[in-house]
């Protein structure tokens, strides 16, 4: 008999992999792989979003290709950019040492459960799809553990580390990260897809009761000022699957 799987760990673990999807750089097949995704996720929208209005104004029947490349380009730039940088080394590390133990303790993370970067991905351990796709994996694993009856102290081990990976990591950059994104990106599906990873997440660290606080962005290294403040976050089936940018097992 075919074992159910949690179906909100599941829902949550489809709209991280939705996510990771749709800040990845857009190949042939990402239109419609997230068209489909995004129609199998309708329906659990309600109970992942306190507000739903951040899911509003995405339309991804009959995007084209060349439209999101070209949108890609004009946010994200061909090398890392300056104005919204996918990664979260690039926010409150000032000093070339703070990336480096940042870069490290995510990298942890990851190795606690077995995942490397995957060889041909050539990108950061910080990438924002990266941590995206961590999280995922985490929601799917704990699902996956709990309905094959795994032992409570595997199970507590899967959900505290998603906890201290949204309070300590995800949860402290991607609102100033989707701030500056759309801004940038008026106009364009990314504009919508920013509004949506920050409801998601906010909706995310209330529901682990976390307050993180937000680290600041590039531009205050640069000018000295503080950053804006983002309200949203600081308030208070099938095995897991290989993902696109981490391999499993080490």
């Amino acid at each position: 008999m075919p074992v159910c799987l949690d179906d909100d760990r599941l829902a949550r673990s489809r709209m991280y992999a939705f996510l990771a999807r749709a800040f990845a750089t857009p190949d042939e097949d990402t239109p419609s792989e997230l068209d489909a995704q995004w129609t199998a996720l309708a329906g659990s929208l309600p109970a992942l979003l306190d507000d739903t209005s951040g899911a509003a104004g995405i339309r991804l029947t009959g995007l084209a290709n060349a439209d999101l490349r070209a949108a890609h380009v004009h946010c994200f730039g061909h090398t890392i950019s300056k104005d919204c940088p996918p990664y979260e080394t690039e926010y409150g590390q000032a000093h070339i040492f703070q990336k480096t133990h940042q870069l490290a303790d995510i990298a942890g993370f990851y190795r606690a459960f077995g995942l490397e970067l995957a060889a041909d991905l050539h990108d950061r351990a910080d990438a924002l799809t990266v941590e995206l796709e961590f999280m995922q994996f985490l929601h799917m694993k704990e699902a996956y553990g709990a309905a094959h009856g795994h032992d409570a102290d595997r199970l507590a081990l899967c959900h505290e580390a998603r906890i201290e990976f949204l309070r300590e990591h995800l949860g402290r950059w991607v609102c100033g990260f989707a701030r500056r994104l759309e801004s940038r990106a008026a106009g364009t599906v990314y504009g919508e897809l920013a509004r949506l990873l920050v409801a998601f997440v906010t909706a995310e660290i209330v529901a682990a009761g976390l307050s993180p606080d937000e680290v600041a962005g590039p531009d205050v290294l640069s000018e000295g000022t503080e950053a804006p403040g983002c309200g949203g976050c600081t308030a208070a089936a099938t095995p897991p699957r290989e993902n696109d940018s981490c391999a499993s097992p080490i």
